[in-house]
């Protein structure tokens, strides 16, 4: 008994280490085909497409349920590739390489509450920044749909560590506020420049600040059925300081020098 528990330790830490090591080349070949092909992202978008061979690899009545659950890894993928391809910049793409890493083999496996949360905030604004760098190419009517798509996978994945029989719903609703809110950035886009070729759009920084005051309250909700000020006080502020921030002193609609 005790060699067979050892033997099946020894094969549970290969194929972790396999595992582990097709996720690397993946992410490796994502970062070679954009170098091959600098001009367009769409051989390793469509590498990430494939790489989700396992969507489709049962009965089709389960497709539809496998892209649900897989969207937010999807997203976060093809987010990732698009940063890669408009940073045009080797360092960028490398250290976007290694968060791709970090992801695949750290983040995404987790299933608890909170790391799911994670990867629930960390898709959305990851898939809200790539969108927005290429957003003033693509039509609103595309941007609306890819921000309700972008909104429901988010609050889907989110929701889908409650008992929450109206999951489905509530998933609308984010993504309807996001689709709306992606209505209002593409008319008016503000972006924060972090390396020469790459900018941050504020929309992502601030639907990830309501996502985090929105995730806060239904957490307190869910508990006791009752969301009190003392669990919402400290959430409540830092979001309101973070988006007096951004629409205020950010946004050019106040000139702190003429104080």
């Amino acid at each position: 008994m005790v060699e067979l528990i050892k033997s099946s330790n020894r094969r549970s830490v290969l194929a972790s280490f396999l595992h582990a090591f097709f996720y690397v080349v993946y992410a490796i070949a994502v970062l070679v085909l954009l170098i091959v092909f600098p001009t367009a992202p769409w051989a390793a978008l469509a590498l990430v497409v494939v790489s989700k061979w396992r969507v489709v690899a049962v009965r089709p009545r389960y497709w539809w349920a496998n892209i649900l659950s897989n969207l937010p890894d999807t997203l976060f993928g093809m987010g990732v590739v698009i940063l890669m391809w408009a940073s045009a910049s080797l360092p960028l793409q490398i250290a976007l390489t290694l968060g791709h890493i970090a992801w695949l083999i750290y983040l995404k496996p987790k299933h608890t509450r909170h790391m799911m949360m994670i990867q629930a905030g960390v898709s959305q604004f990851i898939a809200i920044w790539a969108l927005f760098v290429v957003g003033h190419v693509l039509p609103l009517s595309a941007v609306v749909v890819l921000m309700f798509i972008i909104g429901f996978s988010s609050a889907r994945h989110a929701l889908s560590t409650y008992d929450e029989a109206d999951r489905g719903l509530l998933s609308l609703i984010w993504g309807f506020l996001a689709a709306q809110l992606g209505f209002v950035a593409w008319h008016w886009t503000i972006a924060y420049s972090i390396a020469p070729t790459l900018k941050i759009p504020q929309i992502a920084i601030i639907i990830a600040a309501i996502a985090m005051l929105a995730e806060r309250g239904y957490a307190a909700w869910y508990d006791d059925g009752r969301i009190s000020w003392s669990e919402m006080k400290w959430p409540t502020i830092f979001v309101g300081l973070v988006l007096a921030l951004l629409l205020l002193m950010f946004s050019g609609l106040w000139d702190a020098s003429t104080l």
